[in-house]
């Protein structure tokens, strides 16, 4: 990790209560409700009921939110199987898990998505493990994008960075089991050969093609590989002349035959989209939104307006892109500005209304690709059609807590946040 300061602003089963805590409203005896931000509009009530899930990867915990943001409960690294900086919080519409990699831990803690419980923890996954994703044709598929630098361990042998790793899940008539299978090795696949190209070969997020099949993988310093899940091996890949470093955010079309990424740095962002309905992937648009954003990271499909949404974490705003016109150079797009400092993730509620963004702490985790330092660690609540601020939500201790992973179990539209 790099000086955050040069930058600007910048197996424990446990319950969490998610289903009945809703209906009593009252927080844990030692944390009140968090007051949103004095300078904020008040939130308008929402129809849905449902529980927003936001990890503070810095005290190892996540908090459970109302749709006002908040808190219901707070769940400790103990009630998390020990996870050691949960950063990232993903599932898929359909499946009743969901997944929380934990980047120092080496782990992968599985939260039933229904009940709450921590169901497994998955040991030793690779090293500093970024996200956990399942196939969202084959759920009981789940990649795991081990984003280290590979090094030699204390027997001499790889350290399993630079890796993605395979967790297949069985389920049987007294519940579900886990197993870690197998290691595809990112650094030693012939695609990724030329280091010009690939610097490293450091995983940092994906997204799959419609049918399962492929797998594509952002890499730490740029480029992406198409990974084929059935030969298990890379079939092909863009460098960094073509993709620019830290790529992240991934979302699908309503279709899924097209996927959105992002990337970029302290000084840039960019939007890709892939075509993902073919025989493999092909990249058809690459947008520099570099003098309107920086810092390209987490994506969202609004499910109701069919547009993207892009957050900017550096330049502390969001851009929107119509589905409609996103393969076109120079389409048309709205931003909203001023969305709180350093925001980073972004999921919406069931009913499409309401986004939620975490916000990064003054103190931000050395996650890769890099921090970025914020002022008020918490969410930021939007109104979705009418693109305004609700709330900002100051969350925990505001020196120390860094929010990172968002997730919400009850919408079923969208494949996960980055």
């Amino acid at each position: 990790m790099v000086d955050a300061n040069v930058f600007k602003r910048i197996a424990l089963p446990v319950t969490l209560l998610l289903l009945g805590v809703a209906a009593c409203g009252e927080p844990p005896a030692n944390q009140a409700p968090q007051a949103a931000d004095a300078t904020a509009t008040d939130a308008q009530p929402t129809a849905a009921d449902f529980e927003v899930w936001a990890a503070d990867q810095n005290l190892n915990q996540v908090y459970v939110l109302d749709p006002d943001g908040a808190v219901l409960r707070i769940v400790d690294q103990e009630e998390l199987g020990g996870a050691d900086r949960p950063h990232m919080l993903w599932g898929v519409p359909g499946d009743p898990y969901v997944y929380s990699a934990n980047t120092v831990s080496n782990s992968v803690t599985i939260l039933d998505r229904n009940s709450g419980q921590t169901v497994e923890v998955i040991e030793d996954v690779g090293t500093a493990p970024h996200a956990a994703q399942p196939n969202p044709t084959r759920p009981d598929r789940v990649y795991v994008f081990n984003i280290a630098p590979q090094e030699a361990g204390p027997d001499g042998s790889p350290n399993q960075g630079e890796t993605i790793a395979e967790i297949v899940r069985t389920d049987g008539g007294t519940g579900s089991s886990w197993e870690l299978t197998r290691f595809l090795d990112l650094r030693a696949d012939p695609v990724l050969e030329d280091s010009a190209l690939f610097p490293s070969r450091r995983p940092v997020c994906g997204g799959f093609s419609p049918d399962g099949r492929h797998l594509l993988v952002t890499l730490f310093n740029g480029g992406l590989a198409v990974v084929d899940l059935e030969d298990w091996s890379v079939s092909k890949a863009w460098g960094n002349d073509e993709i620019a470093e830290h790529g992240c955010g991934f979302a699908p079309s309503l279709d899924g035959n097209e996927i959105y990424v992002t990337a970029g740095g302290m000084h840039e962002s960019w939007m890709y989209v892939f075509d993902v309905g073919g025989v493999e992937p092909e990249l058809v648009a690459t947008h520099e939104l570099s003098d309107v954003g920086q810092d390209a990271h987490g994506v969202y499909v609004d499910p109701e307006r069919d547009e993207l949404w892009v957050v900017h974490r550096a330049s502390d705003n969001i851009t929107i892109h119509p589905l409609s016109s996103i393969r076109e150079e120079g389409h048309a797009f709205e931003t909203i500005e001023d969305v709180g400092v350093a925001p980073d993730l972004v999921a919406f509620s069931p009913d499409a209304t309401r986004a939620y963004l975490t916000l990064r702490g003054p103190n931000p985790a050395p996650t890769i690709p890099h921090a970025t330092v914020g002022e008020t660690p918490g969410v930021t609540i939007i109104d979705v059609p009418n693109r305004d601020v609700l709330s900002i939500v100051p969350l925990g201790d505001q020196i120390e807590a860094d929010f990172h992973g968002i997730f919400i179990p009850q919408a079923n539209h969208g494949l996960g946040t980055l």
